[in-house]
């Protein structure tokens, strides 16, 4: 392993630290929630319902278990349900020095992995790698009995997503977004001297939510702010902050069948409630 994947020495420092909380306003919080959600066909905002598997690959065992057992951790407290070790992945963590070619394996053989399109053009975007690490997201829609349906162009599902149920209320017609599946790609050569909490930390956030916004810096301190360039210091972390913390908490709290308003008014809700508990 070169020198400049040494980053995996910090594993034995135990640095996936949390940052410090740092007060924020409302129009802070909203505009935080706001970039980091994006949303589905459906038009909810997705998070996982089924629980939670990551499996990796790519990585010497010891490094794996390290990024694996902070995935489950950051999931557990933010409130996400966690299988135990040996379930089947439906988070897969891919270590590769060929990210693209990984991509376009994955487009050739499956392009559904890859996410929702409506077009070859929307399709080609979503196939290109443009950070170090990236996530795609497979979502379904799930009504209120249970019966979901992968969200593609083919509608390619095991169940029938013409068949859902609805309540057919204003509020919300209680048809729910969820991941049906999410793969992060991370090319270690593109990684420089980021720490092993860093990017486990970050892995975390991508593996569990969907941020909306990812070319551009989090006013708020961030752990995704470690893909781009150019963020200040105070918004290039090394281990998930506070907002991130208390974002995911807002997610997997929000009521089932919520509306995409609701979705985001409690998410910011339950975001100030964590940071002012701090």
């Amino acid at each position: 392993m070169t020198r400049r994947f040494s980053i995996f020495t910090a594993i034995l420092l135990g640095c996936a630290g949390a940052a410090m909380a740092q007060p924020a306003d409302d129009a802070a919080v909203s505009a935080f929630v706001e970039a980091h959600t994006v949303p589905t066909h459906l038009g909810r905002i997705a998070r996982w319902e089924d629980a939670v598997c990551p499996g990796i690959a790519g990585l010497p065992p010891a490094f794996s278990k390290f990024i694996l057992q902070r995935i489950r951790t950051v999931a557990a407290t933010a409130g996400a349900k966690v299988d135990p070790e040996g379930c089947k992945a439906n988070i897969s963590i891919v270590f590769t020095t060929a990210p693209q070619a990984l991509v376009d394996g994955l487009r050739a053989k499956d392009p559904v992995m890859l996410g929702y399109y409506d077009n070859s053009e929307q399709a080609d975007k979503l196939a290109k790698v443009n950070h170090p690490i990236q996530a795609w997201y497979v979502t379904k829609t799930v009504d209120l009995r249970g019966k979901w349906s992968i969200d593609s162009r083919e509608r390619h599902s095991s169940q029938n997503y013409d068949a859902q149920a609805s309540n057919g209320t204003r509020v919300g017609d209680g048809l729910s977004s969820a991941f049906y599946s999410v793969t992060v790609v991370a090319d270690p050569s593109k990684l420089g001297d980021h720490e092993i909490g860093a990017l486990a930390d970050n892995i975390a956030m991508l593996a569990l939510s969907q941020p909306g916004n990812v070319e551009e810096c989090s006013a708020l301190p961030s752990i995704v702010n470690l893909n781009l360039t150019g963020c200040s210091a105070g918004m290039a972390l090394q281990g998930i902050s506070a907002n991130d913390s208390a974002f995911l908490y807002g997610l997997y709290h929000v009521k089932y069948g919520a509306s995409l308003r609701g979705q985001k008014d409690a998410i910011a809700v339950g975001m100030r409630d964590k940071l002012a508990a701090k």
